[in-house]
């Protein structure tokens, strides 16, 4: 696995411009605890939506991008069961459609890249959203979640693909440009089993394409032994958010945040098609999205 390099100017230059920190407290994406940088802090979003419309969840995460929040921004939220393939990935290579179809379980495509994940109320998304470009926003979330492991007394390591304990894979992590916007995802495995997760995604194709995830086996908090529930990891992270950056300051998605999300699930969220192919023939105006990944 490899490592993230250190986190270069673009996060630290968005910490100057919004006061969240100054130079000198720039850390390197691997950093697992930190003290608290000074500043005003970051936005907390709350009232964002229901675990149940998991493309609703999609549409809002695609949307804080799209916007472009004046400030940084903290969501910490979760979907009720569903997979969720990367924008490039064709489902029938990663997902167990019989069984998602057995099950209940909804397909589902996000804009960011990346590899497919299974998601229920076992797990804990993490995002983060800035004004701007900032390429090393990913490195800044996995800290982040590697920092929360760590503080359980685990010993976690952040790379490209997610965190990890040991050959483990706990956090899988996305990201997403635009031109006024970046975001960045991680999941958390709380208390959803391993087995649970296995029984929804396919065994890696014996011919391997460029946009395939890279299997890892994967364990949650517990299955590693931490006896804790989602609602005590939700507050670990907002804990060590709060130490990174300050008390975050709450608030509901704003009026340009809400709009974009309806206009997204118009176009994208709410049709077949994006969620099989990543295609729709009414969105003409994302014929060229701008994104980076890592899955």
């Amino acid at each position: 696995m490899a490592p993230f390099p250190a986190m270069g100017n673009s996060f630290a230059a968005i910490q100057w411009r919004e006061g969240i920190s100054g130079g000198a407290n720039a850390r390197q994406a691997g950093t697992a605890r930190s003290r608290r940088r000074p500043g005003l802090g970051m936005d907390l979003l709350v009232r964002d939506g229901a675990v149940g419309d998991q493309a609703a969840n999609l549409a809002l995460e695609e949307a804080l991008a799209r916007a472009g929040p004046r400030a940084p921004v903290l969501r910490i939220w979760q979907n009720a069961s569903c997979v969720v393939i990367g924008r490039a990935q064709r489902p029938a290579r990663e997902v167990n459609l019989a069984a998602c179809t057995a099950s209940g379980v909804p397909v589902l495509r996000r804009a960011s890249g990346g590899g497919t994940v299974y998601q229920d109320l076992g797990n804990l998304n993490v995002s983060m959203a800035v004004p701007g470009r900032a390429p090393g926003l990913a490195a800044e979330v996995a800290a982040l979640v590697a920092a929360v492991i760590a503080g359980l007394g685990l010993a976690p390591s952040a790379g490209e693909r997610g965190v990890f304990v040991g050959p483990a894979k706990v956090s899988g992590l996305a990201s997403q440009l635009t031109r006024v916007g970046s975001l960045a995802h991680a999941t958390l495995l709380v208390t959803t089993p391993a087995a649970r997760v296995g029984v929804f995604l396919t065994p890696a194709p014996a011919e391997h394409h460029p946009a395939d995830s890279r299997r890892s086996p994967v364990a949650s908090l517990r299955d590693l032994g931490c006896d804790l529930g989602v609602a005590a990891a939700r507050g670990a992270v907002l804990a060590e958010a709060a130490r990174r950056y300050g008390p975050p300051r709450r608030r509901a998605p704003s009026a340009a945040e809400r709009r974009w999300q309806r206009r997204l699930l118009a176009e994208r969220y709410r049709m077949d098609s994006w969620h099989l192919t990543g295609r729709t023939e009414e969105a003409q105006w994302t014929t060229r999205p701008v994104l980076t990944c890592t899955g």
